[in-house]
């Protein structure tokens, strides 16, 4: 897996991608709106801004998917979100609160932070909400 060192800054592109990256056929920008109950215009902006940075392929109307580029992006937020999650676990709050502590924090948390605190809990391979991808350079695999 690649890791680049592009940044996606706001909670909400972060829950666009992963939310794209779940619907391998892709999705209609309509459908984002309405899984997170905001206005469409709100949808096409971010949208917009995800494309012209290289993550998504996207046309007003038209399905949205992940760019190589933004799988690659989207692999690294999943691990970063399970790696926080799981190190809110260990130190003691429920699962369903690491999740959300996790999600208010992990766009401030950079890759060398991630790879650091991956390191301190023994390169884990599991946190509630899912399977961590190992970074070959954190991990050596």
């Amino acid at each position: 897996m690649k890791y680049m060192t592009g940044r996606v800054d706001t909670p909400q592109k972060i829950r666009f991608l992963k939310f794209i990256h779940s619907r391998e056929s892709g999705v209609k920008p309509g459908e984002i709106a309405q899984k997170f109950g905001i206005r469409a215009s709100t949808v096409t902006r971010s949208l917009h801004e995800l494309g012209e940075a290289g993550y998504i392929r996207y046309d007003s109307y038209k399905m949205v998917s992940l760019t190589d580029a933004g799988e690659d992006l989207t692999r690294f937020l999943q691990r970063r979100h399970r790696i926080l999650s799981l190190m809110f676990a260990r130190a003691g709050l429920s699962e369903h609160d690491a999740c959300i502590q996790a999600e208010k924090i992990e766009h401030l948390v950079p890759k060398v932070h991630i790879d650091q605190i991956c390191r301190s809990l023994g390169h884990p391979s599991r946190a509630a909400c899912g399977v961590i991808d190992h970074d070959p350079i954190c991990c050596g695999v």
